[in-house]
């Protein structure tokens, strides 16, 4: 009987690993894009919503065109990810002048993973998944078997994620417990080299 429930405790804990980021940041302007480049990233999956920009925002500001100009002058595709419909990520992503843009991708589901995965003929390890949700882009990333970088919602609430908003905190409670994540305690340094990754 003991043994039953140290395996139920043991795969509870092996679970909360598909919800554990590669590296936990403020938000997407603290990434070091450099070391991602240096250690092999090709592809850089954003998400839109929270992640971004808020979700109420229908055009990139200063620091969103920054990033998504850094990261392909480094030689990275920038690519955008997100859950919601056609004409929100549309629109945001011909403002930003992204090139690569998915729309009602259904993370945590792999069916873009394959897609840009085929795109641009990469691996796993060349991939990296940034979003601010536990339980879509980052359970997506695990799943994927690619790195993943959590960030902070740019802001409040959206009442169209209010439900996911809610069994993520649910999770964040779950690994604070066993110690796998804090809200709050960022990762520091560059990636592979001082971040703890999966």
């Amino acid at each position: 009987m003991a043994n039953k429930i140290f395996r139920k405790q043991k795969n509870r804990n092996l679970l909360l690993n598909y919800f554990k980021p590669s590296i936990y940041v403020k938000d997407v302007n603290k990434i070091n894009l450099e070391s991602l480049k240096k250690h092999g990233i090709k592809v850089f999956i954003c998400d839109l919503d929270n992640t971004l920009a808020p979700f109420y925002r229908r055009i990139p500001n200063a620091d969103n065109f920054q990033l998504i100009r850094k990261v392909e002058e480094l030689g990275m595709k920038f690519v955008l990810l997100s859950n919601n419909a056609r004409k929100r990520v549309e629109r945001f992503a011909q403002k930003a002048e992204i090139k690569y843009f998915y729309w009602n991708a259904k993370k945590p589901l792999l069916k873009y993973f394959k897609v840009i995965s085929k795109q641009f003929n990469v691996q796993p390890n060349e991939m990296i998944m940034v979003g601010d949700q536990l339980i879509t882009d980052i359970l997506f990333a695990n799943r994927a078997h690619i790195e993943s970088i959590l960030v902070v919602p740019v802001t409040g609430v959206d009442e169209s994620s209010r439900i996911i908003r809610m069994l993520d905190n649910l999770v964040y409670k779950r690994l604070a417990q066993k110690n796998i994540l804090h809200k709050g305690f960022f990762d520091e340094g560059e990636y592979g080299v001082d971040y703890d990754i999966l």
